[in-house]
């Protein structure tokens, strides 16, 4: 990527992919989530639209997965959210208020 200096310019990142991610029935209220992958300066990011909420505290609870290449970010970004539902899982299972949205214009 051609480097670009400009005064109020931090960082430019590159949405390198985007992901279509079909979910399981029986962990998640949703059936589909989106997921992009970014390229910053020396790594890659993967991110999701979908975002668990904390139950307790009603906060949000991002997730972001990291790799040196676009592959090794959505995987790692995946196997995270899976983890994170599996342990957060409550009792009855999630309930679509469990999770929140990003913007729209986000993806």
């Amino acid at each position: 990527m051609a480097e670009i200096h400009l005064s109020g310019i931090a960082r430019i990142d590159r949405v390198v992919a985007q992901f279509d991610i079909w979910l399981d029935s029986d962990l998640f209220p949703i059936p589909k989530m989106k997921t992009k992958v970014l390229r910053r300066t020396d790594d890659y990011v993967a991110v999701s639209n979908l975002i668990r909420r904390d139950r307790a505290t009603g906060f949000p609870d991002g997730i972001a997965g990291l790799g040196s290449t676009p592959d090794e970010a959505l995987s790692d970004l995946l196997m995270r959210f899976i983890a994170d539902a599996r342990a957060s899982m409550p009792p009855n299972g999630f309930i679509e208020s469990d999770f929140s949205w990003s913007a729209a214009e986000d993806f």
